[in-house]
């Protein structure tokens, strides 16, 4: 038995699982929001305490004792880690962390703080035999600290940290086949961003954070419509995208086409937009074009009408990603894709135990 914790800026979400013989069976899941009073709701005065506050109070709701689980799992989020693929000569582990060390300290943010750094060795390069593929997951000594902080104060003695990224793919390859060709899209559409992932069994692994989620579409709804921010997320979940383009389409049933092409831009098209940019810039350094299908994950997933603005836009397939699909699960789960990462953490948990 294990729990995996996504402790995110808009809610903290909990999965507590355990894996069986049949397979893995999912016990207890919660979500809490951070802020108790949205209008109040600001990502960048989220402090420690607050984290913790929440995390306590959904352990309880979940009659949940911290101390019990050796290896509870939680995530950096993208936007605090960076994560690369690398090729590089094959070598012992010690000698390859010693020089992957160095390979970190190009990408990570620098905060003051040494490299903290992770990886896992995907095989054999097939373009050059002498080569290995690693995946570099790297982040700062600060950042850990200020999250080990947060899991110990929140009473996790023993707490085994993740990334996003990771636990998304996670979440994937558990419930979905990866196709032998091309490669799949998954979107982790958070409060304050994006998390993209680009991924095939024989394609090069990419990661990008977008500055695009939840919280910024909730303040287009807000500035349109001069209203409060806890308004703005009632009529962002009753009206959905429409909530944002309602002035667009209106305008656009009486313009002509032209009109159109120079509409006002909106939160939308800016994501579209970047996630366009982000796609071709995957094809033009991987020398790949065949993208099978976009899985999209997180709070903001069920987002009305947004799935199929980007399916539209973008001419791809796209399916919303169920992390509990192939898991037998003891109660009906509400929007279960806003648990991909919490249910990768556990996962990542349960091959620990």
């Amino acid at each position: 038995m294990n729990i995996g914790i996504d402790i995110g800026y808009y809610s903290v979400k909990i999965v507590q699982m355990e894996k069986t013989s049949s397979g893995y069976v999912v016990h207890k899941v919660g979500s809490k929001q951070v802020h108790k009073d949205l209008n109040k709701f600001d990502p960048e005065k989220v402090s420690k305490s607050q984290w913790i506050a929440v995390i306590q109070d959904l352990c309880k709701e979940l009659k949940i004792n911290p101390k019990k689980f050796k290896n509870a799992v939680s995530s950096l989020s993208g936007s605090h880690i960076s994560i690369k693929q690398v090729s590089t000569l094959e070598m012992s582990t010690d000698e390859l962390a010693a020089s992957l060390e160095f390979e970190a300290k190009k990408h990570i943010p620098l905060d003051g703080t040494e490299a903290v750094l992770d990886f896992h060795v995907l095989g054999h390069d097939s373009k050059e035999l002498d080569k290995i593929n690693v995946l570099l997951v790297a982040t700062t000594k600060n950042l850990v600290h200020q999250h080990n902080e947060i899991m110990k104060d929140s009473g996790f003695i023993h707490s085994v940290f993740d990334a996003d990224p990771i636990a998304l793919i996670n979440s994937y390859l558990a419930n979905m086949e990866q196709p032998k060709d091309g490669v799949d899209v998954l979107l982790n559409i958070g409060n304050q961003s994006t998390s993209v992932v680009v991924w095939g069994k024989n394609q090069r692994f990419f990661f990008r954070e977008l500055n695009y989620g939840g919280h910024h579409f909730t303040r287009s709804i807000m500035r349109r419509n001069d209203i409060d921010y806890s308004s703005a997320e009632i009529l962002k979940k009753e009206n959905g995208i429409a909530a944002i383009h309602k002035d667009e389409i209106s305008e656009n049933k009486t313009e002509d086409a032209f009109s159109i092409q120079v509409a006002e831009k909106t939160v939308c098209t800016q994501f579209v937009d970047e996630l366009r940019k982000t796609l071709r810039y995957y094809v033009k350094t991987s020398n790949q074009a065949y993208f099978n299908k976009m899985y999209i994950t997180g709070g903001s997933a069920i987002f009305s009408g947004l799935k199929e603005y980007i399916a539209e836009n973008l001419n791809v397939e796209i399916e919303i990603l169920d992390p509990l699909k192939r898991m037998k699960k003891t109660a009906e789960i509400e929007n279960p894709s806003q648990y991909a990462i919490a249910v990768g953490l556990a996962l990542r948990g349960l091959e620990k135990t």
